[in-house]
């Protein structure tokens, strides 16, 4: 079964500049992981739409916007 979405929106997370940029490139919205490979200030220059310092907020954000 194939859903047809009118107004789809997709997240991609990330814990790399790379990642966040390649979400930008395919149109996705960028979830930046703090805890991850990159430093924060890297993750910043990609202007996501949130930024998680832990499990926890990532988890909490996604659960009321996604």
């Amino acid at each position: 079964i194939r859903r047809h979405l009118k107004h789809a929106f997709h997240h991609m997370i990330g814990d790399t500049s790379h990642d966040l940029l390649m979400a930008s490139n395919a149109g996705a919205a960028g979830i930046a992981v703090e805890y991850g490979a990159h430093p924060v200030s890297q993750l910043q220059e990609c202007k996501s739409v949130y930024s998680a310092a832990n499990v926890a907020q990532l988890h909490q954000w996604l659960s009321e916007h996604a």
